[in-house]
C-alpha cells in the first residue's frame, strides 16, 4: 500500500510575477512620457527623483553645437558647464524642477563681440527661472488679481512664486506700451493716478475695446509721438479739454477729433442750472459786509493823520508829502515846484526838512501802529472800539478815534446798504421753488409735471428764454429733426442776458469743429468712462498704492487678446 505524502500548497508566482510587470510598466510608461517631454526641449534626461511632493528631473542639453546669438555663427566648443533650476509646470500633482547641465560655449569668429555665451534653451528665456507655460500661468494670474491672491492660486498649481515676484513680472511688462495696431478709431481720457496730484492719459480703440497705451501724464509729447507712430488713426474722441486736441492738432491735422456729448452737456448743466435758479429766486444772494483791504485801510489811515492840527500845520504836511511823493517818482525840483504851484525855493527847503520836528506828538504816535491798525481793520474789525482794544493800549484811543472816522464815515454807508438788501430778501415773500433735478430733466427731456416750469413764460418769460436756448442746444448735439443750425444757436446764445450761457456759448465756438462732429457722428467718451472706472478698481484692489508701470500692465495686458509667443527680455 502507497501513501502519498501531502505537498504544502505555494503561492502562485505567475501572478506575483504579472503585479510586478504591470507596475514595471506603468513606471515605463510614465518615463516614457518625460522622455518625450524632455526631447521637444531637446533636453536628454538622466535621473528623476521624487521627494515627498517635489518632483525633480536632471538632465542635459543635446547637441553637440550651440549659434552664437551676436554674430549667428554655430560652434562646437565647450567653456564651461554649469547647473540651471528650471521651475516647470506640475508633474503628477507634484511641483517639478528641472536641473539643467546647460553648457557655455566659446565663439570661434575672430570678429565677434561676444566671445562665450550661454547656449539658447527651448523651454526658457535667457537666466530664466521658469519654462514659458509656468511665466504664462504667472502673468495670467499675476493680472487678473492683486499678487499675494496669484501667489496663493500658483501656490494650488505647485508653483511656488512671492507675491514680489509677481510684482516685479507685471512692472517688467509695464515698463513700455507695447506696438499694437488701431482700427483707427480711438479715445482718450485722463484719470487720475493720485487724486489732486498726478493724472494719467489712457487711449483705448473703439471698435476692439482695448486699451491700446496708457502714459504717465496727461499732457505730453510721449502722447504726440504715439499719434505719430500710428498714421492709420483717423477719429479721436476727447472732452472738451483744450490741451487735448492741441496735442492732436500737433500729431497729425488729418484726425478728425470730435467732443464728447455727455462732457458737453455737464458743462451745460454746470452753467444753466444755477442761473436759473437765481433768476427763480430759489437761491437767495446775500451780500457780505464789506470790509477794506489793507492798503485801502492804510490810505484811509494816512489822509486821517495828514489831516490833525490846524489848517497852516495840515498844509505845511501835506507839501511835505507831496514833494517826497514826486521826488521818488523822478520828477525834477522844477516840475514839482511846477505841479505843486509853489517855488523851487520852498521846495529846496521842504526836502532839507526833517520830518520828526515837521509832525506833531499824535501824528508821531499814529504813524507808529499805521500799518497794524490797516491790518486790523481788513481783517473785520471797522468799529474804532474794536481797534482799540486790539491795539492792547499801544496808543490813545482819542487818536484812534481820529484815525478812523474816515474808514467809518465811508463804510457806515455802505454796510448800511448791504443790511437794506438783505432784509429785502427776507421780504419778498412766497418765491417760485423748483428743485434742480426737475430743471435739468425739463431741459434733457423737453417734458416736465411741474407746473410751475410750465407756466414759465408768464411768470418768469427771461428763465423761459434761457432753459429754450438750453433745450435747443440739446436737440442740435443729438441731430433731431427741428434742431437749429450752430449758426442759429450760437447767436441766440450770444444774445441771452445770462453772463454763464453766453461763456458757454463762447467754448463751444472756440471748439466748433469738434461739436459738429458730436451732432453728425454717433461716437462718445463712454468706453472711455469704464476704462477710467476698471482703473479705479485696480487702484482699490491694490489699496492705491499701484506703481504706474503695475497699472499700464494690468490695463493694457488684462483685457488685450495678448500673443504670450512674444517674450519680453
Amino acid at each position: 500500500m502507497y501513501v502519498t505524502s501531502k505537498k504544502e500548497k505555494r503561492p502562485s508566482t505567475r501572478r506575483k510575477d504579472t503585479k510586478k510587470s504591470g507596475l514595471t510598466q506603468v513606471i515605463g510608461q510614465i518615463k516614457s512620457v518625460v522622455i518625450e517631454k524632455c526631447r521637444q526641449w531637446h533636453v536628454g534626461l538622466d535621473d528623476m527623483k521624487r521627494d515627498g511632493e517635489s518632483l525633480t528631473l536632471y538632465g542635459h542639453t543635446l547637441g553637440r553645437s550651440a549659434t552664437c546669438p551676436c554674430c549667428g555663427k554655430r560652434t562646437t566648443r565647450v567653456h564651461r558647464y554649469s547647473l540651471r533650476k528650471i521651475q516647470c509646470t506640475e508633474w503628477l500633482g507634484h511641483h517639478t524642477t528641472l536641473v539643467l547641465e546647460s553648457r557655455h560655449m566659446v565663439c570661434t569668429t575672430p570678429k565677434c563681440e561676444r566671445k562665450i555665451f550661454a547656449e539658447p534653451l527651448a523651454m526658457t528665456r535667457p537666466y530664466g527661472r521658469h519654462t514659458y507655460e509656468v511665466e504664462e500661468r504667472i502673468r495670467n494670474e499675476a493680472l487678473g488679481q492683486t499678487a499675494r491672491k496669484a501667489s496663493e492660486t500658483l501656490s494650488m498649481q505647485h508653483i511656488w512664486i512671492s507675491a514680489s515676484a509677481c510684482i516685479r513680472v507685471l512692472r517688467q511688462m509695464g515698463r513700455v506700451n507695447p506696438e499694437v495696431r488701431t482700427s483707427g478709431y480711438v479715445g482718450m481720457d485722463d484719470f487720475a493716478k493720485r487724486k489732486g496730484h498726478k493724472y494719467m492719459c489712457a487711449i483705448v480703440d473703439h471698435y476692439t475695446r482695448e486699451v491700446l497705451a496708457v502714459f504717465d501724464s496727461r499732457y505730453g509729447q510721449e502722447i504726440i509721438d504715439w499719434l505719430k507712430s500710428h498714421p492709420e488713426i483717423k477719429v479721436v474722441t476727447r472732452d472738451g479739454s483744450q490741451s487735448y486736441a492741441s496735442i492732436i492738432t500737433a500729431a497729425s491735422g488729418l484726425i478728425m477729433q470730435i467732443s464728447d456729448r455727455f462732457h458737453l452737456m455737464q458743462n451745460l448743466k454746470k452753467d444753466a442750472v444755477e442761473p436759473i435758479r437765481t433768476l427763480l429766486g430759489q437761491k437767495r444772494m446775500k451780500q457780505p459786509y464789506p470790509y477794506p483791504s489793507e492798503d485801502e485801510a492804510y490810505r484811509y489811515i494816512m489822509d486821517a493823520i495828514l489831516g490833525m492840527g490846524d489848517a497852516m500845520h495840515r498844509s505845511k504836511v501835506k507839501t511835505y508829502y507831496d514833494v517826497r511823493r514826486l521826488k521818488d517818482e523822478g520828477k525834477s525840483i522844477a516840475e514839482t515846484a511846477r505841479l505843486l504851484g509853489i517855488r523851487s525855493q520852498k521846495v529846496y527847503k521842504v526836502l532839507g526838512t526833517d520830518m520828526s520836528k515837521l509832525l506833531s506828538t499824535d501824528q508821531k504816535q499814529a504813524l507808529k501802529v499805521a500799518r497794524e491798525m490797516a491790518r486790523i481793520v481788513s481783517d473785520g474789525c471797522i468799529t474804532y472800539t474794536a481797534v482799540a482794544k486790539k491795539l492792547q493800549g499801544k496808543v490813545e484811543s482819542r487818536i484812534v478815534h481820529r484815525c478812523m472816522k474816515p474808514i467809518t464815515e465811508r463804510y457806515k454807508v455802505l454796510r448800511e446798504e448791504v443790511r437794506l438788501h438783505n432784509k429785502a430778501l427776507g421780504e419778498k415773500g412766497k418765491t417760485v421753488r423748483v428743485k434742480a433735478d426737475s430743471i435739468w430733466k425739463y431741459i434733457v427731456t423737453g417734458e416736465t409735471t411741474s407746473k410751475k416750469l410750465l407756466k414759465l413764460h408768464e411768470t418768469h418769460p427771461e428763465v423761459e428764454r434761457v432753459i429754450q436756448i438750453c433745450i435747443l442746444f440739446r436737440k442740435m448735439l443729438h441731430d433731431e429733426d427741428d434742431a437749429p443750425t450752430m449758426d442759429d444757436w450760437l447767436k441766440e446764445a450770444w444774445k441771452c442776458p445770462v453772463k454763464e450761457i453766453r461763456g458757454f456759448a463762447e467754448y463751444v465756438s472756440n471748439d466748433r469743429k469738434a461739436v459738429e462732429m458730436a451732432c453728425r457722428t454717433r461716437f462718445n467718451n463712454g468706453l472711455l468712462e469704464g476704462t477710467v472706472n476698471k482703473a479705479k478698481a485696480i487702484k482699490r484692489s491694490m489699496y492705491n498704492r499701484a506703481n504706474a508701470d503695475v497699472l499700464r500692465a494690468k490695463m493694457v495686458f488684462g483685457g488685450m487678446k495678448w500673443d504670450w509667443n512674444y517674450h519680453l527680455n
